[in-house]
């Protein structure tokens, strides 16, 4: 299968209409069936987390079979669960499913027969009663912004074009992996507008008479809402953090390590001539290469304390608390040297990106302001264009 910019846009259609949808059966038909779609896959199942403890069929869809189960189809699921722990308490790795939702990978398998390292005696005994041959499978988690597991999406027999069964193709895995995200998203964001119905009722019941109960379900529909807030910190073309996210946690950041006197490194990325980009190859591949850009840089900071951001155009920022000074060249290097090595593919055309960073470190001083140092980073940044581009330029260089 190949992936173009055509897909991506499809992609972003997708996300918006999911972001739109309320109802949960309905949503959970959208999103298996456009994964089916995309991948282009005879069959597939979405699971959804039980109390931590299952993984519980909630829609099947398989053509060959013509089999439509759970959602919006009236016909009730015949699956059994698939359980998350062993007899024992252990984590059940041996199903494909249950691993996913344990261990939170990707699982590609391109042929289940040849496969020695799940138990597939549940697909295989699926296979003698109804005559289906379960061969490759993908399967991908479903996790809510606390990187809880909401669910699993499994797609199984990947189709060529004459529609026989071959292995997912490796260049649809990024695309089903940003469909499993935005799914995620709107399945919490369904999750949490249900709880807040639910709250909102119970109000109304037992507003008269139970004050003690009323606190508490105030409690948790503000719990709901900080949430959904959070949500909106999420830039919708980068799936990283956006420039209001940066700002507020950077401040907070910049007055607690001026309290407690710790260092904090500043980057500041910048992609080389992304003009030429956008004017060759057109908006939609720009926005395909930010996105990759953004999920490389991301990749390297996974520390909680860690702030990634999207600064604004093509420009992101990237705050590290407790990173000394001889760390950061290193640091900013790494991230310099993975760009350069990375190829964005758009329509078909392999696209080459380089950046530029300007980067330093300080240790707050009181009453001094978070923009001082972004400020002289922007300097470093900027320094480093005039030398060329694709360098890594630390505030301390502004002085040389």
């Amino acid at each position: 299968m190949k992936v173009d910019s055509a897909a991506y846009l499809r992609l972003i259609n997708i996300g918006r209409a999911l972001s739109a949808e309320k109802d949960i059966d309905s949503l959970l038909d959208r999103i298996l069936a456009e994964a089916k779609t995309m991948a282009n896959a005879d069959a597939g199942s979405l699971y959804l987390t039980v109390d931590d403890e299952v993984l519980s069929f909630a829609i099947v869809f398989n053509d060959r079979l013509n089999i439509a189960q759970g959602g919006n189809s009236g016909n009730p699921i015949t699956l059994p669960d698939v359980p998350l722990r062993l007899a024992s308490g252990g984590p059940n790795m041996s199903n494909i499913a249950s691993r996913s939702a344990n261990s939170g990978e990707v699982i590609i398998i391109d042929d289940l027969y040849q496969s020695k390292e799940f138990d597939s005696s549940g697909a295989k005994k699926f296979d003698e009663l109804t005559g289906y041959e379960s061969h490759s499978f993908l399967t991908l988690p479903l996790k809510d912004s606390k990187d809880k597991t909401l669910g699993i999406l499994q797609l199984l027999n990947a189709k060529d074009e004459q529609d026989e069964v071959i292995a997912f193709p490796k260049d649809v895995v990024p695309l089903m992996e940003a469909l499993a995200s935005q799914a995620s998203l709107a399945l919490e964001n369904c999750h949490l507008l249900d709880e807040q119905v639910v709250l909102r009722k119970q109000l109304e019941i037992e507003v008269d008479e139970r004050t003690e109960e009323l606190k508490n379900a105030l409690e948790k529909l503000s719990e709901a809402h900080i949430i959904l807030k959070e949500l909106t910190t999420i830039d919708p073309v980068t799936s990283i953090r956006n420039r209001q996210y940066f700002e507020q946690m950077f401040e907070l950041e910049w007055s607690r390590a001026s309290r407690q006197q710790y260092p904090i490194t500043l980057l500041l990325i910048d992609i080389d001539h992304f003009k030429k980009v956008n004017d060759t190859y057109g908006h939609l591949a720009g926005d395909i290469c930010l996105a990759e850009v953004a999920r490389s840089i991301d990749a390297f900071f996974k520390r909680p304390t860690d702030i990634v951001a999207r600064f604004g155009g093509e420009e992101f920022v990237v705050a590290l608390p407790y990173v000394e000074e001889a760390t950061s060249h290193a640091l900013a290097e790494q991230v310099r040297e993975a760009i350069e090595s990375l190829t964005v593919v758009a329509d078909g055309h392999p696209i080459g990106v380089t950046i530029s960073i300007g980067y330093g470190t300080v240790v707050p001083q009181p009453n001094s302001l978070p923009r001082s140092l972004l400020s002289q980073v922007d300097k470093a940044l900027y320094k480093g264009k005039g030398l060329g581009r694709n360098k890594a330029v630390s505030t301390q260089a502004l002085s040389e």
